[in-house]
């Protein structure tokens, strides 16, 4: 193997895993949350430890992009995994809730930061359908991480304690700065390069134009994406269905169909075409969710959280595709950063949009009721076209 190819796999495997890194974020908490809640004293200081990393993600996700665009991407993934592995590790050493906080929260930065250069740096490498392949990659891993990260933390835990599993960060981290270092190198900047000035230059202005639609769409499938893992659990509770082990059965069948259809997206869209494939994947996800609301048996949610899995591997793809896909060359990293932050941002308010709906509907008809919602709010931009970047006049 010739020095050039193995600095190439280096490379690949960094932009594949900023998904997993988000996706570890928060999937390596839940084993240890009984303890932490005993060592802080409650509940709820341990849960906001956890879910505070959320927000480092949204916040870090606004302004990744302007800092990448400055450093470059390489140093500014040398800057991003640094945060990561670091302030990750020292829920080790840190006592008490606040510290923790300080420290998941900037975790969170971390990882937002992480996924912004692995996604401009695969922006960079990849066009056409090798840049879909790499993307529905970076999403199969977040699924795979989902599943794995949680039995990996279990068995850290049993045998170094709950601080083990702050450990976690730290080695993932040093393993990707390591590739990063070896194979990843400066891409040529663009001839326009972003310059900060009092009034924005007509580039600005355009991107502005081109990537709010798709911000939007981002935010509602950040929404829809945590729907099985935040709302179906009380479905199967209310059935009588609400052990650990058959909700991890449930949603288990969730993250391994999203895996496999993330994986598929380059080659649907090759033969249907982007646009279609998205309105397939979404159709076939808003199947999954309205289905949610009327599953009265472990196999029939199993159904149901596969089809719900197979749009959220396909739908979320697209959004982070066509984001780059539109943007221009110049602007690849502050879109992949505006992509990121609205996903989380979705996320963080699904309790919110489907607390609204379980008080209008009821536990069960909501699922339904967003599920049509969530196509009638996803029209009009399935109607509007917009043209690559390449061929926008900026």
């Amino acid at each position: 193997m010739s020095n050039r190819d193995w600095r190439y796999r280096c490379a690949y495997v960094v932009m594949i895993a900023p998904n997993a890194a988000v996706g570890l974020t928060l999937a390596a908490m839940p084993p240890v949350l009984p303890e932490l809640a005993r060592v802080l004293g409650s509940d709820s200081a341990a849960q906001f430890v956890t879910s505070i990393s959320g927000f480092g993600m949204i916040f870090g996700g606004f302004f990744s992009g302007r800092i990448l665009e400055r450093m470059g991407i390489r140093a500014f993934t040398v800057l991003s995994l640094l945060i990561y592995g670091i302030c990750g590790t020292l829920g080790s050493f840190l006592n008490g809730a606040l510290p923790l906080q300080i420290s998941r929260f900037a975790l969170g930065m971390g990882g937002v930061f992480f996924s912004t250069a692995a996604l401009a740096l695969t922006a960079a490498t990849f066009t056409g359908e090798a840049r879909s392949r790499v993307i529905g990659l970076q999403q199969a891993t977040s699924q795979v991480v989902n599943v794995c990260a949680v039995f990996i933390v279990g068995a850290l835990v049993a045998i170094t304690g709950w601080r083990g599993a702050f450990l976690l960060y730290g080695v993932f981290a040093a393993l990707l700065l390591v590739l990063t270092l070896a194979g990843v190198s400066e891409p040529e900047r663009p001839a326009a390069s972003v310059e900060s000035s009092t009034a924005p230059p007509p580039a600005s202005v355009n991107f502005a134009w081109l990537i709010t639609p798709i911000c939007a769409l981002t935010t509602l499938m950040g929404i829809l994406t945590v729907i099985p893992m935040a709302q179906l659990p009380f479905v199967l509770a209310d059935n009588g269905h609400g052990s650990a082990q058959q909700v991890s059965v449930v949603l288990g069948a969730n993250f391994v169909f999203a895996a496999m259809s993330a994986m598929s997206f380059a080659r649907l869209a090759a033969r249907l075409g982007k646009r279609t494939t998205f309105i397939g994947g979404l159709t076939c996800g808003m199947a999954g969710i309205a289905l949610m609301g009327f599953t009265q048996s472990i196999p029939a949610a199993c159904t149901a959280a596969a089809l719900a899995g197979l749009g959220t591997g396909l739908y979320n793809t697209y959004v982070f595709d066509h984001g780059v896909e539109i943007s221009p060359p110049a602007y690849h990293g502050r879109a992949a950063g505006l992509l990121f932050a609205f996903m989380f941002f979705g996320a963080a308010i699904n309790p919110f949009v489907a607390g609204a709906f379980k008080t209008w509907f009821g536990l069960h008809h909501s699922f339904p009721a967003m599920a049509v919602v969530a196509l009638l709010c996803a029209l009009p931009v399935l109607l509007t076209r917009s043209a690559p970047a390449a061929m926008q006049r900026i």
